[in-house]
């Protein structure tokens, strides 16, 4: 079932990174940005996205206690959103090969 959760995730990734590109090559973020602001649902989808990164964020450093360790993931978030966070489950179950409760123990 975890491993089953690992795929998932990490096919979730893979589908957001793969959308981003193509958003990407569609039209600039320059352009999409003032109308996006323009919008109040692009006001709730860009609160709700960045209060998501909030939480992952403090989620990673708690768990990670090292900042050396928490600040790439970090930065990863920042710029590939919640592909980061999908990477960072991923690669965090794996090392502990599949142990759900992993995610919730503090590394060392």
């Amino acid at each position: 079932m975890v491993k089953a959760f690992v795929v998932l995730i990490v096919a979730w990734g893979a589908y957001l990174a793969w959308s981003i590109a193509l958003a990407l090559g569609a039209e600039s973020v320059f352009v999409a940005g003032p109308r996006m602001a323009g919008d109040p649902w692009g006001w709730v989808t860009i609160v709700d996205v960045y209060l998501g990164f909030v939480v992952l964020g403090a989620f990673i450093v708690a768990r990670e206690r090292r900042l050396a360790r928490a600040l790439p993931w970090l930065a990863g978030l920042f710029v590939l959103g919640n592909v980061a966070g999908a990477a960072y489950l991923a690669s965090t179950l794996l090392r502990h090969r599949f142990d759900l409760g992993a995610l919730l123990r503090a590394e060392r």
